[in-house]
């Protein structure tokens, strides 16, 4: 009986993930820091870039379609130049500039995939995954001012770049693409003055 009334007490700490704690025994407290805000940039200036990947593309292809009767005029005039390799060059060229156009807009997207904005109850973290890794880490004492600035669009679909001025050298940090920037922006500004605040009064008394 007394075994089983063991095993039972041991599968309970399994289950728990922490030792039995006798009565009146205060558990140690773990300190985790705790995310209040967590964002990626928006996912509409990715559209964006794949809809002018294909409107570029569309167009490019309009532009060869009527130019090759032009440049077919100008490469026979030419002398040393076979004119059998000027219909492939054409057809590579056209296809090569639509690569680069999608290939701009993947970049773009795979940057937004990478890339995290936090607010946590200690600091401002950023991390950038692509194309390089890149870490940040800025505590709320070392931010002097916080603003935002939105063009048309990022205020019709409510997004834009968020600024943080720590007082450095290197000019104010920018949070590109932020979704929401006003309550980004409300939220962070809200932290700065609780860490603030006890500091002031510390300086006065």
């Amino acid at each position: 009986m007394k075994t089983s009334k063991r095993l039972f007490q041991m599968v309970g700490v399994f289950e728990k993930g922490s030792a039995p704690s006798k009565p009146g025994e205060a558990r140690p407290l773990i300190s985790i820091s705790e995310t209040l805000v967590k964002t990626q940039p928006t996912i509409w200036v990715v559209v964006t870039s794949y809809l002018m990947a294909l409107v570029f593309s569309f167009l490019v292809h309009r532009f060869f379609l009527w130019c090759p009767p032009y440049l077919q005029e100008i490469v026979k005039n030419l002398r040393g130049l076979p004119f059998t390799w000027f219909e492939t060059a054409l057809y590579w060229l056209e296809r090569g500039v639509i690569v680069i156009a999608f290939l701009s807009a993947l970049t773009h997207n795979l940057w937004k995939l990478a890339t995290l904005y936090k607010l946590t109850d200690h600091d401002i973290q950023i991390s950038h995954w692509f194309p390089t890794r890149h870490l940040q880490s800025i505590p709320y004492g070392a931010v002097k001012r916080v603003g935002f600035k939105q063009g048309l669009l990022g205020v019709l679909l409510n997004y834009g770049h968020v600024e943080i001025d720590t007082g450095s050298a290197q000019g104010p940090l920018l949070l590109v693409n932020c979704p929401r920037p006003q309550k980004f922006m409300e939220t962070l500004q809200h932290k700065v003055e609780e860490v603030l605040q006890p500091q002031l009064l510390q300086n006065r008394s």
